[in-house]
């Protein structure tokens, strides 16, 4: 079994940064995320994942320009999240990419979920699990906390599960090796994003039994930029 790397794009205001916590005015900013995009692209990553900062913000969206990149680039896999907390706004983007990213949903409205679920179906979205020291699940653009723990949400019949801690997330400080104990729960696709930066991290979420793992800060400052597989 190996481990595939997906780069990450985080959009804001029209522009590809790189937050740190997700702290808004934190970290890089990138530039342009359709140019971004081209570039990973040539450069072999047949994957990426995307996020719509702003909309997981509730402070605008940027869907034309994810729009651009999942269907005018050539990627064999888009992963989309940030922001999508209806039917209709998940029918529009499942439409135009491989997979919807779902987090605060589930959490909030359950009866939206299911509607999403019984609707754009199940084999379309991916949960995204994020989550503080405590084991708690942060929502909103991880702005708020709920009691709320990581085994709760891992019961869901999804076609697999991001697990996102928040404290390293930008950080470059190494994985959260506490991860392992939620693999053997899960049912479907495991990925992992948070504080990924060497090729021992890599080598550690390929031994907990992850598929993938989704890197930013690192593939930017060019530590793991290249590597795709393990």
């Amino acid at each position: 079994m190996s481990l595939e790397v997906i780069p990450s794009i985080d959009i804001s205001e029209g522009k590809a940064v790189k937050r740190i916590k997700g702290q808004r005015g934190s970290g890089l900013i990138l530039g342009d995320p359709l140019r971004i995009a081209e570039q990973i692209y040539s450069e072999g990553y047949k994957k990426v994942h995307l996020v719509d900062l702003d909309a997981a913000e509730g402070v605008g969206n940027n869907e034309e320009i994810i729009k651009m990149i999942c269907k005018e680039i050539g990627f064999d896999h888009t992963q989309v999240g940030g922001g999508i907390r209806s039917l209709d706004k998940a029918q529009k983007i499942a439409n135009e990419c491989s997979f919807i990213v779902l987090s605060t949903l589930p959490v909030m409205n359950r009866e939206a979920f299911e509607k999403i679920w019984s609707e754009v179906g199940k084999d379309k979205i991916l949960l995204s699990i994020d989550y503080n020291e405590r084991g708690d699940v942060l929502i909103k653009g991880w702005k708020e906390r709920r009691e709320i723990k990581v085994e709760e949400i891992l019961s869901f019949d999804v076609y697999g599960f991001i697990f996102t801690y928040v404290p390293k997330e930008g950080t470059k400080s190494g994985i959260d090796e506490s991860v392992k104990k939620y693999v053997n729960i899960v049912k479907g696709v495991k990925e992992y994003a948070g504080g990924v930066s060497t090729i021992e991290d890599l080598m550690k979420l390929k031994v907990f039994g992850f598929d993938y793992a989704i890197i930013g800060m690192s593939f930017y400052n060019g530590s793991l930029r290249g590597v795709k597989v393990v």
